[in-house]
Parts: structure tokens; C-alpha cells; sequence
């Protein structure tokens, strides 16, 4: 997973205090395909940050955003960022989001991402 573009984007989103900073890609040993995917990928999450925690906030019901673990949120943010670029299957962007934070947080936190992401890529749309 380490030269995945995923494991890059998270790591630079988790460096992060405030989501009103711009993500940046932080030192990567990336390849051609996956730099370009791991830039798509915070391009599109720094442009529409405000309708991805929007997105976050109406799915996760009972938890407020700031109340999600660093790791399950920085994980859902992407993930929802990911599922609206529609360049990979739906159900392949859950199972990798939610690998990341299995391997980086907790099994629990791994199935609240796995619901979330679910959810959201059955019954939202954002733009």
C-alpha cells in the first residue's frame, strides 16, 4: 500500500488541522499513473471541501464531524472526494478506504468508514 496514491493523500489530508488549509502532497515515491491519481484526488477534495463535510455531516447522523477520529475522518473525507470523481468502481473505493483506516486506526473505525462510504456512495451525489 505504500506506493498507492491513496496512503499519500491520506497522510497529507492527516497532517492537517484545519480543512480550510489546502491539502498538499506531501513527499511521495509515487509512479507517473499514481501521482496523477493522488493529485486528481486532492484537487477535487480541496475545490468541493465544503460540500464533502456537508456530505459527512448529513450521513454520519448521531456523530458531528469534529467528534470522528482524526484517521476514520481524514479516510471518509477522500473517500467521499474519490467516489465523486467516478474513475473507479464504487465498491473497490470503500474496501480501500476502509483497508487504510483498518491499518491505521481500528477495526471499529474501519466499519464506521466501510457504513459511511457505503452509504454514501448508494444514495449521495456531489458537485
Amino acid at each position: 500500500m505504500k506506493n498507492d496514491f491513496r496512503h499519500y493523500a491520506f497522510n497529507s489530508i492527516f497532517s492537517l488541522d484545519d480543512y480550510s488549509d489546502k491539502i498538499l502532497l506531501i513527499d511521495n515515491d509515487l509512479d507517473q499513473n499514481q501521482l496523477i491519481r493522488a493529485n486528481q484526488l486532492i484537487q477535487n477534495t480541496n475545490e468541493k471541501i465544503d460540500n464533502i463535510l456537508l456530505v459527512l455531516s448529513n450521513v454520519s447522523e448521531k456523530w458531528t464531524v469534529s467528534r470522528i477520529g482524526k484517521a476514520e475522518r481524514s479516510a471518509l473525507i477522500l473517500g467521499i472526494s474519490e467516489l465523486n470523481l467516478k474513475l473507479t468502481p464504487n465498491k473497490v473505493i470503500v474496501a480501500e478506504w476502509t483497508k487504510l483506516v483498518d491499518k491505521h486506526a481500528s477495526s471499529d473505525g474501519a466499519k464506521f468508514v466501510n457504513a459511511i462510504l457505503d452509504n454514501v456512495s448508494k444514495n449521495n451525489d456531489i458537485n
